[in-house]
């Protein structure tokens, strides 16, 4: 048993979850690059005749053209990857490409981006991780990922941001019938760690994110707004929320005090 402690709020708790992309690693470093890096790749699959519209595609997956600022509750934000592909073969199927030779374009890109993308040095941590999960680790509080990207991915991820020891539970979109909002995902972390989802808390990015909490019955749902230009208005359901993870307190709770 350990307290997080945000401000005056205490959480009494035995368990974590996390989100991962913007909650543990910053969604502005890795992931609006890898949109721009799969477009390019899409490019060079299909016909000369076809042109991306990469102003309407950033806009339709969240992301402002001219800024490059995304929306926390775009598609590139909380959806999976499955949705984007989603999302740019309807642009193709627009200009009249039909809908399987998309999909294979999309798919052969995305197979691509998973060896030849820089995964290494645009995945960076949100202030005070490393801290903090050392912190948790130490107050013995047992913790999971819950992420709409798939597992394998997930899982390459934590380790180029060297944290995927703390994680003996990483579940992507991939091993649940329903992700996120649903609450599958926290449900089936949480029987994994063996912790009771009450006494179990999670941080995210989205309102997603909490809403899964409630929908599990999970203690809380603690907001992060990584991003400078996130207000934490659409973290609704969020119990608190931090930048970054200097600003939560960990205190162990020995056996001989409960």
């Amino acid at each position: 048993m350990a307290v997080l402690t945000i401000g005056r709020t205490q959480f009494d708790v035995d368990a974590v979850l996390f989100d991962k992309d913007g909650t543990l690693l910053n969604f502005g470093d890795l992931w609006t690059g890898w949109f721009e890096a799969l477009l390019d790749r899409v490019e060079q699959c299909i016909p000369a005749t076809v042109r991306l519209d990469r102003d309407t595609l950033r806009q339709w997956v969240g992301v402002e053209p001219t800024t490059g600022l995304w929306d926390p509750t775009g598609p590139l934000t909380i959806g999976s990857i499955d949705d984007i592909a989603a999302i740019v073969g309807l642009h193709l199927y627009q200009q009249n490409i039909p809908w399987n030779d998309s999909t294979q374009w999309i798919g052969e890109s995305l197979e691509f981006l998973q060896e030849g993308f820089d995964w290494a040095n645009n995945v960076t941590p949100v202030g005070g991780l490393l801290r903090f999960l050392t912190s948790c680790h130490q107050a013995d509080i047992k913790m999971a990922v819950v992420t709409s990207d798939n597992t394998v991915s997930a899982s390459r991820q934590l380790e180029h941001l060297g944290v995927h020891g703390f994680f003996p539970v990483i579940l992507g979109h991939d091993l649940v019938v329903r992700g996120k909002p649903f609450p599958d995902m926290a449900l089936q972390a949480c029987r994994q760690l063996q912790v009771a989802p009450e006494r179990t808390l999670i941080f995210g990015d989205s309102n997603g994110d909490m809403a899964m909490g409630r929908a599990a019955g999970l203690s809380a749902g603690v907001g992060v707004c990584a991003g400078p230009h996130l207000s934490g208005d659409h973290l609704g359901l969020a119990a608190a929320f931090i930048r970054h993870y200097d600003e939560v307190q960990v205190t162990a709770i020995p056996a001989s005090g409960l």
